[in-house]
């Protein structure tokens, strides 16, 4: 029988503190036939050096000018020769057998994206509480435009469908995995293996603080995908009204933790507007009134 290549796409800018850690775990995977490639965004710390310590005839070492993360993610998998494609930001760690434990979910040639549970860790590699999101598997357009619930870290591809909806829209400079994930649910099945497969890093200084873009990218993604005809067409009735709900309600209450009480409660009247049915903006309405 013959045996099924992952390619594994790590990009790194700048990440040479953790660097070391997540190539050591993609190489120690109890499945073999892999490669690994590590494509170097024009960093500027040593992360270069840390790349070349590892002798691995599986690695594949790309080296280029600072481009950004959506076109190092697309150099990477440009490069790929596997059946299928697994992402590995340079700060998480995976677990031994995460890539063995995946494959048995890829059975089903319906199911293109399988992922996992994650571990949180703080910037020195100890445990801590993380709010983990409620997974989904199946057709799973509905949940995943209202939350990308998806660890990117933990995320594995089916090829055949990457290479029909495309890859990283590198116009994003944010949210490219949440962009990349509504268009494959709209064609494939998603599943999940229900334990961490991943350590994942939270709260050091390279993960992104801008919430205000954070949330300008994601409202830009909506539009986006909502324009699509066959992407709206696949979804529930409801579904578009509940994502912008839950997205200016959740912006409501974040203008007003940074002093914009005003603006908040125009969002996230706006919110109850769009979808009264939805528990949670009156929820987000009450923490925001409750905030000085």
């Amino acid at each position: 029988m013959k045996k099924l290549l992952f390619s594994v796409v790590i990009t790194c800018y700048n990440y040479e503190k953790y660097l070391r850690q997540s190539i050591a775990s993609s190489l120690s995977q109890t499945y073999h036939d892999i490669e690994v490639i590590i494509v170097d965004d024009g960093s500027v710390d040593d992360s270069k050096n840390t790349i070349h310590e590892f002798d691995d005839p599986r690695i594949v070492k790309i080296f280029q000018r600072n481009a950004g993360q959506p076109k190092a993610k697309n150099r990477g998998i440009c490069e790929a020769k596997g059946e299928f494609i697994a992402f590995l930001d340079a700060d998480d760690i995976w677990m031994a057998a995460k890539l063995e434990k995946q494959l048995a979910l890829f059975a089903d040639s319906e199911v293109g994206v399988v992922y996992s549970r994650r571990k949180w860790i703080d910037p020195d590699g100890f445990e801590i509480l993380g709010n983990e999101r409620d997974l989904k598997r199946g057709w799973v357009l509905d949940h995943i435009f209202v939350d990308n619930f998806v660890c990117f870290s933990s995320s594995v591809i089916r090829r055949s469908y990457l290479e029909q909806v495309g890859y990283f829209d590198e116009s994003l400079p944010m949210g490219n995995d949440y962009d990349l994930w509504i268009r494959l649910a709209s064609i494939c099945k998603f599943d999940f293996v229900d334990e961490p497969l991943v350590k994942y890093r939270t709260g050091h200084a390279n993960l992104s603080k801008n919430t205000m873009k954070r949330y300008e990218c994601a409202q830009q993604i909506m539009l986006k995908n909502l324009s699509n005809p066959q992407i709206r067409a696949r979804m529930s009735w409801y579904v578009p009204a509940l994502a912008w709900a839950d997205t200016w309600s959740n912006f409501g209450y974040y203008l007003a933790t940074i002093g914009k009480k005003r603006d908040g409660f125009f969002y996230a009247l706006r919110a109850i507007c769009k979808f009264p049915f939805y528990l949670n903006t009156y929820k987000r309405f009450i923490k925001l009134m409750l905030v000085r």
